[in-house]
């Protein structure tokens, strides 16, 4: 009886790593910055969240931004990443010492980029996102998604969120229910505001002029959190809108778009 066990266990061993390796092998695909679906990994963690669907067990991804189609393995499947082009974004900025920082202002931002990391490492799994986002606010896009920044000339890093026009004092809401896990005044961002939607899904609020909520409380989708505002290093008044999910800056844009969770499942 004891060895029958035995084999059976080896057998179902055999049978999950077989499994593996054939997902390992198949190739998946998705473009840069957006949320794609595989299956399941057999061996499920608590914090990863999965979906039903008529073609099984399903899980989400987050795919990296990438300057060119790139083959990554993303949990126990090979992804390639396709490049998109988003275009480009030129920034006059008259203050030289908001573009070339001093040792005082370089150390500021150092140290509240750490800040920011830490409020993204750890996210609940007490609430589960739906993935029905709305919009923060009704003002058009004037900023895309992915965009490469030259400021004053000279090539920055890519433009990983979406900015979306309003004048000071519009009102932000949260277009999921989350958790404040972050409020604070920063160099770059201004007053900043960071949303955990659960489950590794997060979304960052930035130049604002005014916060309406406070570190830890719980707030429901459509609920006010903010005003639109000019503060940290910008060149006018609007809502820099930034989503995490699952360790990448995916882009805001594509969430927004009615059925999206099911578009990507």
């Amino acid at each position: 009886m004891f060895q029958k066990k035995i084999k059976t266990y080896n057998l179902l061993a055999l049978f999950a790593l077989i499994s593996m390796q054939t997902l390992a092998n198949d190739l998946f695909e998705g473009q840069s910055g957006e949320i794609i679906s595989i299956p399941a990994s057999m061996q499920k963690k608590s914090d990863v969240l999965t979906f039903k669907t008529s073609a099984g067990i399903r899980q989400l991804v987050s795919l990296p931004f990438v300057k060119q189609d790139h083959l990554i393995t993303r949990y126990h499947v090979n992804v390639k990443v396709n490049w998109v082009n988003f275009g480009e974004s030129r920034i006059t900025i008259s203050d030289e010492s908001k573009v070339t920082l001093s040792k005082e202002d370089q150390a500021r931002a150092n140290k509240e980029a750490i800040e920011i990391k830490e409020a993204l490492s750890n996210s609940s799994i007490e609430i589960t996102p739906s993935f029905n986002f709305i919009a923060p606010v009704p003002g058009v896009i004037t900023s895309p998604y992915g965009k490469q920044r030259f400021i004053n000339g000279l090539p920055r890093s890519a433009h990983l969120a979406l900015d979306l026009n309003g004048s000071v004092g519009t009102p932000i809401v949260a277009p999921l229910k989350g958790k404040v896990v972050l409020v604070g005044d920063y160099f770059y961002t201004g007053l900043t505001l960071i949303l955990d939607h659960g489950h590794g899904l997060f979304s960052s609020y930035a130049h604002m002029s005014g916060i309406k909520v406070k570190l830890g409380d719980l707030v429901e989708q459509s609920n006010e959190i903010g005003l639109v505002g000019a503060t940290g290093r910008v060149t006018g008044p609007h809502l820099h809108w930034t989503v995490y999910f699952d360790g990448n800056k995916v882009n805001p844009e594509s969430l927004i778009q009615e059925g999206y969770l099911s578009s990507i499942l």
